[in-house]
């Protein structure tokens, strides 16, 4: 999960870390010699608990002065997927993506679109786990290959 994170920052120059497992992505970052909190910041990390369809977010992370995509981190299984992908809310932060162990998903007008899924599973096993409809294209890739 760390490895695809640190996978987002590759074209960026700024990058914010929240505390958590964004602290992890940025450590790894740092060990492979790659430094990311240039000015102006182009992604933020933050770790969450709960999303919403919409992708609000829930977080102990105040990024409202940021205004860039933010990318959710989960270190929720497949067996809590249907607790951290939750019902609609209004309250939170936005996230554009979510990264957790079993999956990558995104978050947009069209709802939740499922992008990479891990080795062994499909979006049908994540679907069977969640109350929200997913949807996934025929770019579906397995997790960590784009």
């Amino acid at each position: 999960m760390l490895s695809r994170a640190a996978e987002e920052c590759e074209s960026k120059r700024g990058v914010w870390f929240g505390d958590g497992l964004p602290q992890a992505v940025r450590g790894a970052i740092e060990a492979l010699g790659n430094m990311t909190e240039q000015e102006p910041t182009e992604l933020a990390f933050v770790e969450v608990s709960a999303v919403s369809p919409q992708g609000r977010a829930t977080t102990n992370e105040d990024v409202s002065a940021l205004e860039c995509p933010v990318v959710g981190l989960s270190i929720s299984t497949l067996d809590d997927l249907g607790a951290l992908l939750g019902p609609h809310s209004e309250s939170g932060i936005q996230i554009s993506r979510l990264i957790c162990p079993v999956a990558v998903f995104d978050f947009n007008e069209d709802g939740v679109q499922v992008r990479e899924v891990r080795h062994g599973l499909t979006a049908a096993d994540l679907q069977e786990r969640l109350a929200l409809t997913l949807w996934a294209g025929p770019d579906l890739k397995e997790l960590g290959t784009h």
